[in-house]
């Protein structure tokens, strides 16, 4: 009995032992995992635009335009390149050989482009009709009427001609490459828009009946173009020197040479306007449009500065910043015209406008909107009427003693987020040196 009892006993502890030993490893479990979880950091890209100017009642346009194949303003955006295959890529000039020295036309200025300097495999016809398209792009700024314009194409083999999206010209036969076709003047004409403006080619390279002949000597692919646009010089004198000096772009980033105004002659009374407009992306910003007098200098005393008791030269001696006045408004329908309720941002002497805030009405600038703030100028004293919306230039306040000094001012866009940022004053933003 006493046995039997010790016996029962082991049997109870290693069952006890093997429940122990399985509740180690045998928990019911889920897992639930959200991977992939990102911080992007946002950003703000400001761009600026200067659409319209003027002087003395003149409207800043192009006398000129001459664009060419060959002159590294033409694009190869679309096509089955076989070397080249990321577009948009330059297009480059054509190697001659001795079929393009032979057959093809030549131009004083233009030159061959294609997608290659050498007529690649798969370019020649070898595997079918081979298409590719071009763009150039220009600009042009006033009306588009009264002027000169030649246009000449030629491809090999097949062309059609798109201005801005619209076709204005095709050239479908099968050897368009052997004379120059005259594009006319009333389809350009017709489509061409103040400011950026692009030319589309779309080119065929035909394979030929007898495959014999698509090789990269026999059927190379080209494309040849020259256009020349010039305004009547009744209405645009060239030589002037306000057309010559002046500039306009599209939206885009500053660099050297983007100046809004640059007269080397000012004088009482003379005046113009500025139309610049600030864009911001997709997120809600302050805006605001900086001015800095950078430099004003007497440049020699002579003798009408002398018998107006001007006694000082040299750097940041002159009088001009005592006459250059400003009026600045937010021009909200962007046409540069200082319209009745639109508000004026500063007026009065250029030196003193260091900070002009254009943030929309005193709120942020929306996201992907676009903020136009209308300058005009005068040497002399503007007066900006807000019940008639006039802007007017008196320069019989300007003496002599400005006389052939110069003043230079610097306008920057700043642009800065508005979220979490309520207490933002322009006032606050340091000018880079």
């Amino acid at each position: 009995m006493k046995s039997k009892k010790i016996i029962i006993s082991l049997g109870i502890i290693g069952i006890v032992a093997a429940a122990v030993i399985g509740g180690t490893i045998a928990y019911f479990n889920d897992t639930e995992t959200s991977s992939g979880n990102i911080f992007v950091a946002g950003s703000i890209d400001l761009k600026v635009d200067h659409l319209a100017q003027t002087y003395n009642g003149d409207d800043c346009e192009t006398c000129s335009l001459t664009l060419y194949s060959g002159d590294g303003g033409a694009q190869v955006v679309d096509g089955d390149n076989t070397v080249l295959t990321s577009f948009p890529f330059p297009a480059v000039g054509v190697t001659p050989t001795s079929i393009t020295q032979q057959y093809w036309v030549t131009h004083p200025t233009a030159g061959w482009i294609w997608a290659s300097a050498s007529t690649h495999v798969g370019d020649d016809g070898i595997n079918g009709n081979v298409t590719y398209t071009l763009e150039h792009k220009c600009n042009w700024w006033g009306d588009a009427v009264d002027v000169g314009l030649v246009f000449d194409v030629a491809a090999d083999n097949q062309y059609e001609i798109l201005l801005n999206g619209t076709p204005i010209a095709a050239g479908t036969g099968s050897a368009q490459y052997t004379t120059l076709d005259s594009i006319a003047q009333s389809a350009f004409l017709a489509e061409v828009e103040p400011g950026e403006n692009t030319l589309t080619f779309i080119v065929t390279n035909l394979t030929q009946d007898n495959p014999v002949y698509n090789t990269p000597l026999n059927n190379p692919g080209g494309l040849l173009y020259y256009l020349t646009v010039t305004r009547n010089p009744e209405d645009c004198d060239e030589n002037s020197d306000f057309q010559q000096a002046c500039r306009l772009w599209t939206e885009k980033d500053l660099g050297e040479g983007d100046t809004f105004f640059t007269f080397g002659d000012v004088k009482p009374a003379d005046y113009g306007t500025n139309l610049i407009s600030l864009h911001v992306n997709d997120n809600d910003a302050w805006i605001c449009l900086l001015v800095d007098t950078t430099a004003d200098d007497d440049n020699g005393l002579v003798d009408p500065e002398v018998t107006a008791n001007d006694t000082t030269d040299g750097a940041n001696a002159g009088e001009l910043d005592n006459y250059l006045n400003v009026a600045l408004w937010d021009d909200e329908d962007g046409d540069g015209i200082h319209d009745g309720g639109e508000a004026i941002l500063y007026s009065g002497l250029l030196a003193n406008a260091d900070m002009v805030i254009a943030e929309g009405g005193g709120t942020p600038v929306p996201g992907g909107e676009t903020v136009y703030v209308g300058l005009a100028w005068c040497a002399g004293k503007i007066t900006a009427d807000t019940s008639t919306a006039e802007i007017t230039c008196d320069g019989s306040t300007m003496l002599d003693d400005a006389q052939t000094d110069s003043l230079m001012a610097t306008l920057t866009a700043y642009a800065e987020q508005s979220r979490n940022n309520d207490e933002f004053d322009c006032a606050s933003v340091i000018l880079p040196n």
